[in-house]
């Protein structure tokens, strides 16, 4: 029997020694032939991703005629894919593969290359041993989670990976020194490999003295020692922990106070140490910033932002910030008068004629290592609108929040909020969503009411890339509750819960696949605002837009009430009813919002054969429902084609940037708007500004007032959901484009 013993102390196997792949040059001169297709055959254990990473030779990605980039075949870095191929399979524990070439000339200039593998019996790992751990804390674990296995393939890249786990343990668990040894037998006849991995822990050591040096413009205006302990959370006497050093680094970065932090080790640790000294030295930025910013959006028209910090504002090192930001501005009063830096929708909008603002104080505390929950307080005072649904104007309000957003790779937040304000929307919207039409209980939808609500937010980002992710998933949930318990009034009480996830995935050539699913209830109120509670307009759920289903316009998919530009009197047995004429169109779309809401979004971007790496393309479909589920109190049900599920596909393109994708979206909606109920905002008469149902087929008399100059009464009663607007025709009315910045999902 043929056999071999090799004991690795350092790096087992290196990879052929080569160029990097991104240096070479695989331009196409004259002469040369281009690459049309690059295939794998007869492999299991990698995938063609894998496969094609780890090679030099790719195909052109020529799409269209003359577009793309050419790639053509290096003799010499196409040799060496053969061996780039072997050592891959070698390490993996397939000694005996073989890889052969095949090359088919398509013509003189052109070739499509395949790669023929044939893996070859895999080599196993008969015994494996973890030797060394005697003494240490947890070492059943350790070895447990040693990524070979005895029976599993005899993968060095999986050993070695698993020997780097080790120590990294060992020296985050106090010693400073440990170090790891590999030996391995192999047997190729057998096809087996006997497996030793010898741990030399060392001594066990503990944290000793902690120097603070710290460079300072102002020596006796900088951040206290004190303040920066108690921000490492490392102190004489812990054990030694590298995860510790790099939390305690982090945790001094987080304060915002200084351009560098290096935490230095007086010596090298060694197996023989059982105290490490240790010193910070600290290069302190400046302790008063100020930030400002213009822009302009679809429906916020110009809008301005500014900011000023003290990151010292007290001794114990918590953060001053005031925050300022107004949009609307050049549509809403008092900053109006220059409507023509808006777009028609914000021009539309009865809400965008009001400044949307809010000026806020807040103090935060700064993360503190292990105990990095970090407490924020705000004050503020704020008025917000939604496109074509409400305004809402917060006089004053307050917030408490803890955060968590170094534990882990789920930052959370807990929070309580109580604010002063009132909500301000349609006649329309609130006859029919709160069945009050009536002038007197609008009034007192619309006056000043305490909000008290506790939240909790989360969120799990598994992704590869924030900015541009191509792998992995995201989570989030947020939930919220009001309630007197907690301090709101009677009449706003309701729970909130709200989900998102999002997966994606890379498929190869730059292509990614995304799925997004979405999904919200909300519920609770009572029968009437002046009896219990109800659910705000601004807590209801919306879809609609660049963020959700894309066919359709911002807030504008789901139940919806209409405000039409005019009615004809109809007399009905000497009865006169107003009624709207089903031939016109809507003169404004008011979103009632919903309880219920699902989601989902489904899209694949593909680069651009032009500007790779700038632009790309898209594909996508989007589906939504959104409705207002059971016999909801105080909520009227719309039209019975309101809840129906949706279907918009559509194209869009992708632009890089460096704050994250600029996307440009075409939605295609086929569907007419839901039916609903139907009003006229009558002009003001003799102090007095009517609001009429005008729904067909209605059923409430109106009769002069008997005052002169008033206008005629209407009988009160529920507006029938029998509205339904005429569909607009033509391809093109049909296409709904959005913008967005950032991840949109």
């Amino acid at each position: 029997m043929l056999r071999g013993r090799l004991t690795v102390f350092a790096a087992l196997l290196g990879a052929i020694s080569a160029a990097p792949l991104a240096a070479q040059d695989f331009r196409c001169e004259r002469g040369d032939r281009e690459v049309r297709s690059l295939r794998f055959d007869g492999h299991r254990e990698f995938t063609t991703l894998e496969l094609t990473a780890a090679v030099a030779t790719l195909p052109s990605s020529r799409g269209l005629p003359f577009l793309g980039t050419r790639r053509c075949l290096d003799p010499a870095e196409f040799t060496r894919d053969v061996q780039r191929l072997e050592v891959l399979y070698r390490r993996r524990g397939y000694p005996d593969v073989r890889v052969d070439t095949l090359m088919d000339t398509v013509r003189t200039d052109m070739v499509d290359i395949t790669f023929a593998i044939t893996e070859g019996r895999p080599m196993r790992v008969a015994t494996l041993a973890v030797r060394g751990l005697e003494g240490v804390p947890d070492a059943d674990d350790l070895v447990s989670a040693f990524p070979l296995r005895a029976g599993g393939l005899f993968d060095r890249a999986a050993l070695e990976s698993g020997r780097d786990s080790l120590v990294r343990q060992l020296r985050n668990s106090g010693w400073a020194g440990a170090e790891a040894l590999l030996a391995y037998t192999t047997d190729e006849r057998a096809y087996s490999a006997d497996v030793e991995v010898q741990a030399v822990p060392g001594t066990r050591a503990r944290i000793g003295a902690v120097r603070i040096v710290v460079d300072s413009a102002d020596d006796g205006n900088r951040i206290s020692d004190e303040t920066i302990r108690r921000a490492m959370a490392v102190s004489t006497g812990d054990w030694y922990s590298a995860r510790a050093l790099i939390a305690a680094q982090r945790s001094l970065y987080q304060l915002d106070a200084f351009r560098r932090v290096d935490l230095q080790l007086d010596r090298e640790p060694t197996a023989g140490d059982s105290v490490v000294d240790l010193t910070v030295r600290l290069l302190e930025g400046d302790r008063y910033a100020a930030q400002g910013g213009i822009g302009w959006a679809t429906l916020d028209c110009l809008r301005m932002q500014g900011s000023y910090t003290d990151r010292d504002f007290l001794p114990w090192a918590p953060r001053l910030e005031l925050n300022g930001r107004v949009s609307k501005v050049g549509i809403g009063a008092p900053l109006d008068g220059a409507e023509g830096l808006c777009q028609q929708q914000a021009r539309q909008d009865p809400y965008s004629r009001t400044l949307n603002y809010y000026a806020g104080m807040t103090i935060r505390q700064p993360a503190f290592g292990r105990r990095s929950r970090v407490p924020t307080l705000s004050v503020y005072s704020s008025t917000l609108s939604e496109y074509r649904a409400f305004l809402r104007r917060t006089p004053i309000g307050g917030a408490l929040s803890i955060t968590n957003p170094l534990q882990g790779r789920v930052p959370s937040t807990l929070s309580y909020q109580m604010e002063l304000g009132r909500t301000e929307a349609e006649p329309a919207f609130f006859c029919a969503v709160f069945n009050t039409c009536d002038a007197e209980s609008r009034s007192f939808l619309q006056r000043n009411t305490r909000l008290a609500a506790i939240g909790y937010t989360a969120s799990y980002d598994a992704t590869d890339n924030p900015l541009r992710p191509s792998t992995g998933f995201t989570l989030r949930f947020d939930a919220r509750h009001a309630s007197t318990l907690v301090g709101s009034d009677r009449s706003q009480q309701f729970n909130r819960i709200v989900s998102d996830a999002t997966w994606y995935r890379a498929l190869g050539g730059g292509v990614v696949l995304l799925a997004h699913v979405r999904g919200g209830v909300v519920y609770g109120g009572g029968t009437s605002p002046t009896i219990g509670g109800f659910i705000p307009p601004q807590e209801r759920l919306y879809a609609g837009g660049p963020t959700t289903v894309r066919g359709f316009r911002q807030n504008e998919l789901g139940p919806a009430v209409y405000i039409v530009p005019g009615y004809l009197e109809v007399l009905e047995g000497g009865t006169t009813f107003f009624r709207a004429d089903t031939s016109a169109f809507e003169e404004r779309v008011v979103p009632v919002g919903g309880n219920t809401l699902l989601v989902g979004n489904l899209e694949l971007t593909v680069p651009s054969p032009v500007l790779r790496g700038l632009l790309s393309w898209a594909g996508f479909v989007d589906v939504g429902r959104l409705w207002n589920r059971g016999d909801v109190s105080g909520v009227q049900q719309l039209g019975s084609d309101a809840p129906g599920t949706k279907l918009t596909p559509g194209l869009g393109v992708r632009i890089a940037s460096p704050f994250g994708a600029i996307r440009v979206d075409l939605g295609y909606n086929g569907y007419r708007l839901p039916a609903g109920a139907a009003y006229f905002n009558a002009p003001l008469q003799a102090g007095v500004a009517p609001l009429y149902c005008v729904s067909p087929g209605n059923t409430l008399p109106v009769s002069p007032s008997g005052s002169a100059g008033a206008p005629p009464v209407q009988a009160p009663g529920a507006c029938p959901t029998t509205y339904r607007p005429p569909q607009r025709l033509g391809f093109l009315r049909r296409l709904n484009p959005s913008i967005w910045i950032g991840q949109a999902f």
